[in-house]
């Protein structure tokens, strides 16, 4: 791996957080454990290619319009975004719940496309935000539908979950028979967290799980009837978009 370039990788994943908010160099260096120095070679760098902007003297640093550029190309796996939209849409509008699609990629947990709900009080997820695959439901759902190689490298790369990442889930033994649960269940449904429950479902292409339909929500409103509601609504829209993903394949091969 070329250092500098995983860092200026690092610097622009860092800016996306907060695109408009400046940030100062020692702000910058320091979250990311830069030597001020080389962190401002490689800002130099970035500005003059206008992936950077900076505001001024002293003033920060944010996104530049080449960043910018690159997105306005369409969402991340737009694919498979254009097919999950309408029915997410209608989901979360019926639910009134956050909905969200994830998939993976380089053995992290991506988030391409999110619905929100309207209730007061919602649990959200950062818009393509790339987290780690244990801690969330989709994570786990995805990890349960991966061929048994790539199991098993991601397992070598990543290592085990850590200490509370997957309550129940630190040996390998345990972390299969987990996995086989949610192959066997077709969906994941955790409510161990404190607060927050989730559920996903698996979303299909071609006889291989390419997304997991995730809903995440206050632990409190996930009860009785409001929770069959959850479960059959993110089934139902899952198996939507698998028919949508389909029927567009169906329509580039003709």
């Amino acid at each position: 791996m070329i250092q500098v370039l995983n860092r200026a990788f690092d610097i622009l994943d860092y800016l996306s957080a907060e695109p408009d908010r400046p940030k100062r160099l020692t702000q910058i260096a320091g979250d990311l454990g830069l030597h001020p120095a080389t962190c401002a070679n490689i800002l130099k760098t970035m500005v003059r290619r206008g992936f950077v902007d900076q505001a001024g003297p002293k003033q920060g640093y944010t996104l530049g319009p080449t960043a910018y550029r690159l997105a306005r190309s369409g969402p991340y796996r737009k694919d498979l975004v254009a097919a999950s939209e309408p029915p997410m849409t209608a989901l979360a509008r019926e639910l009134r719940e956050t909905v969200l699609i994830s998939v993976l990629r380089q053995y992290q947990r991506v988030v391409p496309f999110q619905v929100d709900g309207d209730r007061d009080l919602q649990v959200h997820s950062d818009i393509t935000s790339i987290s780690g695959m244990y801690e969330s439901a989709t994570g786990r759902l995805l990890l349960a539908f991966l061929p048994e190689e790539r199991l098993e490298t991601f397992i070598i790369t990543r290592g085990l979950p850590g200490k509370g990442a997957w309550p129940g889930v630190k040996t390998k033994s345990q972390l299969n028979a987990a996995l086989r649960k949610i192959r066997k269940d077709g969906k994941t449904v955790d409510t161990s967290g404190p607060q927050v429950a989730a559920a996903a479902y698996p979303i299909w292409q071609n006889e291989t799980v390419v997304a997991a339909l995730g809903l995440f929500l206050p632990k409190f409103r996930f009860k009785g009837d409001h929770r069959r509601k959850v479960l059959a609504g993110l089934e139902a829209t899952a198996d939507e978009i698998t028919r949508r993903l389909a029927q567009r394949l169906e329509r580039n091969d003709s």
